[in-house]
C-alpha cells in the first residue's frame, strides 16, 4: 500500500508566468503528496520557475514530447496526472486514451480565445476538442468564478466536473510602505488586453493635469508590443516620466520602488501580480472585473472602469494628495481582506482535499 500519493504536473514550460509561479508555490505548501514535473520548455535561456522546483524531479522532452510523456506516466503509475495549459491538456488527454490507469485533473488558467489580440478561428476549432478532454477528465479547477462559469456557460462544461480554487499568496512579514513620491507601477507579460495603452493614457491625463508622478512599466515582450508602447510613450510625451525595464526576476524589489500599482488588464485568468503587490503593502487600483474583484477590495473607488481613463487620473490624483493618506488607507484594507481570504496556504489546502477527493472517487 502506498503512503503518499503519486502525481504528476504536466506544464508546457517553467517559464516564469503566473500559472507557473503559482504550481511551484502550492506544491512545496503541500507535503504529503509526491510530485514530479514534465514539461516540454525548461526556459533556461530567460526567467524560469525550475529553482523554486529543486526538490522535484523535472523531466523534460521538447522533441518527442507527446511519446515520453506517455512512457514516463506508464512507467511511474502516476494516481493523478494534472495538466496545466491547454497544451498539456491536449497531450495528456491523448495520452488517457491509450492508458485508463490515471486520473486526469486540468487546471484551467485563462478564458482562451476571448482576449484582444488572441486567433479567435483557431480558438473556435481548438476549443471543441479541448471540451471533449475537460468533460473527460476526473475533475476541472477553474482558477477564479470567472473561468468556473466560462466553462460551464460558453465550453459547456458539465457544473459538477468544474471546482473554483483561487490563487494564493504566502504571507510574509512586511515592514511598514515607504513613501516614493508618487511612483506608479505595472509589471505583466507584454500583451495588448494586459492595458499597458491605459495606463500610458492615465499618465498622459496625469501630466495635464500638472501632477509629479513617475510610471515604473516592467515585463517580457513575447510578441514584439513594446514597439507599440513606446510609440505611445512619444505620442503622449511621457519620456521624462515613464521608465520601462524588460522584467523584474525580482518582483519584491520592483514592489519596493512603487507607491501604486495600476492594472487597467481586459482580461484574466487570475491576474496573481495584483495579489502579489497587495501583499507586499502596495494599494492596487484595478479594472472592475472578475477575476479581479474577486480578491482586489473596492476601497475608495480602487476598481474602476478601465476605459474611463480621466476618471482614473482624477482618483489616482486624490490618492496622493495630503502625503497619500487616501492611498495607504486602502492598502491596509486591501491587504486585510488578502491575508484574511487568500492565504497560499489556504489554497493549497484546498488542492490537496480536491487531490484525495478525486483519488478516491
Amino acid at each position: 500500500m502506498k503512503d503518499k500519493l503519486k502525481i504528476l504536473h504536466v506544464v508546457p514550460t517553467l517559464k516564469k508566468d503566473g500559472a507557473e509561479v503559482q504550481l511551484a508555490s502550492i506544491i512545496n505548501e503541500i507535503k504529503n503528496i509526491h510530485f514530479d514535473i514534465f514539461t516540454f520548455d525548461m526556459y533556461r535561456k530567460g526567467d524560469s520557475v525550475e529553482k523554486s522546483l529543486e526538490k522535484y524531479t523535472i523531466y523534460t522532452d521538447n522533441f518527442f514530447g507527446l511519446f515520453s510523456l506517455y512512457k514516463l506516466v506508464k512507467r511511474e503509475k502516476y494516481d493523478i496526472v494534472h495538466s496545466h495549459l491547454p497544451k498539456s491538456d491536449f497531450y495528456v488527454g491523448v495520452i488517457k486514451i491509450f492508458n485508463k490507469n490515471f486520473k486526469h485533473v486540468i487546471s484551467v488558467h485563462a478564458k482562451y480565445g476571448t482576449r484582444t489580440g488572441e486567433n479567435k478561428f483557431k480558438y473556435f476549432f481548438t476549443n471543441f476538442f479541448w471540451r471533449k478532454i475537460l468533460n473527460q477528465s476526473s475533475g476541472v479547477i477553474a482558477i477564479s468564478d470567472s473561468i468556473n462559469k466560462w466553462l460551464t456557460k460558453h465550453i459547456n462544461l458539465e457544473e459538477g466536473n468544474v471546482s473554483t480554487i483561487h490563487y494564493g499568496i504566502k504571507i510574509n512579514d512586511r515592514n511598514t510602505k515607504i513613501n516614493n513620491q508618487n511612483v506608479i507601477g505595472m509589471a505583466a507579460r507584454m500583451l495588448p488586453w494586459k492595458g499597458w495603452d491605459k495606463v500610458l493614457e492615465v499618465g498622459s491625463f496625469l501630466k495635464e493635469s500638472g501632477i509629479n508622478f513617475k510610471i515604473k512599466l516592467a515585463g517580457s515582450d513575447d510578441i514584439g508590443y513594446l514597439k507599440d508602447l513606446n510609440n505611445m510613450i512619444i505620442k503622449y510625451e511621457l519620456e521624462e516620466n515613464v521608465e520601462v525595464f524588460p522584467h523584474f526576476s525580482d518582483i519584491n524589489k520592483f514592489f519596493h520602488e512603487i507607491d501604486l500599482f495600476l492594472f487597467l488588464s481586459e482580461s484574466e485568468g487570475f491576474g496573481l501580480v495584483a495579489l502579489e503587490a497587495v501583499e507586499s503593502n502596495v494599494a492596487v487600483i484595478c479594472s472592475n472585473i472578475s477575476p479581479l474583484n474577486e480578491f482586489i477590495l473596492d476601497i475608495n473607488g480602487s476598481l474602476v472602469d478601465r476605459n474611463d481613463t480621466q476618471t482614473i487620473a482624477e482618483l489616482i490624483g486624490n490618492y496622493f494628495k495630503n502625503e497619500q493618506k487616501i492611498l495607504k488607507s486602502v492598502q491596509i484594507g486591501q491587504k486585510t481582506h488578502v491575508v484574511k481570504n487568500f492565504s497560499l496556504r489556504k489554497s493549497a489546502e484546498s488542492i490537496e482535499k480536491f487531490y484525495i477527493s478525486t483519488n478516491n472517487n
